[in-house]
């Protein structure tokens, strides 16, 4: 459950971010992310566009989602207005989207990544992204 709250807050640090800077498209959040990835996961040119145009669609989903939100609430975001289960939910589909993708020892260690990202938010850690920034 501590997993699940920390990437709650993630996300929700991700699209409040995203809120109070306009200049963050979709296009440059889906290239940081597999950027990163095609670093720590080792992947090539074919692997690096499916997980591209695949983390392009979630980040056009996600902002479609705040978007909404922010108009149903007069322009103000706040934690309520997540829901755990469908963020759980969205996770899970990546990860089975990703496993389509990566190759097995790939996966490791995109979760590894994932695992040392947590941490490092629970030590109070904010800055770095996917593979972080040491």
């Amino acid at each position: 459950m501590k997993k699940f709250m920390m990437a709650l807050v993630a996300m929700f640090l991700t699209i409040s971010a995203s809120a109070q800077f306009p200049q963050f498209k979709p296009e440059d959040m889906a290239k940081r992310q597999a950027d990163q990835m095609k670093e720590t996961c080792k992947l090539d040119d074919g692997q690096y566009k499916k997980v591209y145009d695949y983390l392009l669609g979630e980040s056009k989903a996600m902002m479609a989602r705040m978007d909404s939100i922010m108009n149903a609430n007069g322009g103000q975001m706040g934690m309520g207005a997540f829901d755990p289960a469908d963020m759980q939910k969205r996770q899970e589909a990546q990860n089975k989207a990703l496993k389509a993708i990566l190759t097995e020892d790939q996966f490791k260690a995109y979760q590894k990544a994932q695992q040392e990202r947590m941490e490092r938010m629970r030590q109070g850690g904010f800055g770095g992204g996917f593979g972080g920034q040491r």
